[in-house]
């Protein structure tokens, strides 16, 4: 017998595509927002299955008032049926900047457990608080998989990391 492997790339549009990502002009922008982290490139092998990993920022060290506020209020959770409007920055794993609703000045918004976002932020964004800003790194398949956005700056099986802050909870 004859064994035929076909690779198959989905291709979608960012307006077919679950956000976070919105296929922003601003990707790889000259000019942008300073509220946009620097990255740190990290060497992701073999990152394991249903990785959805939060790293608050802060450096007490430094700050507490500053590792505070970043920290949230650690009382005001996001429940399934309710509005979360968060801003972010979305890198690929090679800090590759793909873009940042900071640079747009529009946050993104989304009901928390109605399938408009990625499974990576529906676990992710349900475990922070209001306020709270943090670094999240998704594997593969908490993020896009194998799909490819139809202007290629995601591509298949990418490990995502965010800079996620959550403005608003209603």
């Amino acid at each position: 017998t004859l064994g035929i492997s076909t690779l198959f790339l989905l291709s979608v549009g960012a307006s077919d595509i679950l956000g976070p990502y919105q296929g922003l002009e601003n990707k790889r922008s000259i000019k942008s927002s300073p509220q946009n982290p620097s990255c740190v490139m990290l060497d992701f092998q073999d990152l394991p299955a249903e990785t959805v990993q939060l790293i608050t920022y802060g450096a007490p060290e430094y700050s507490t008032y500053l590792a505070m506020g970043l920290s949230g209020d650690q009382m005001t959770f996001p429940a399934p049926g309710q509005l979360v409007t968060a801003h972010y920055a979305l890198y690929l794993d090679d800090c590759t900047f793909i873009e940042s609703s900071r640079d747009d000045g529009e946050p993104f918004s989304f009901t928390i457990g109605e399938g408009q976002v990625i499974e990576g932020w529906e676990r992710g964004i349900a475990q922070m608080s209001l306020g709270q800003r943090v670094s999240m790194t998704l594997s593969p398949d908490m993020a896009y998989g194998e799909a490819v956005t139809e202007d290629g700056v995601i591509p298949p099986n990418a490990t995502l990391v965010f800079d996620v802050e959550i403005m608003k909870i209603e």
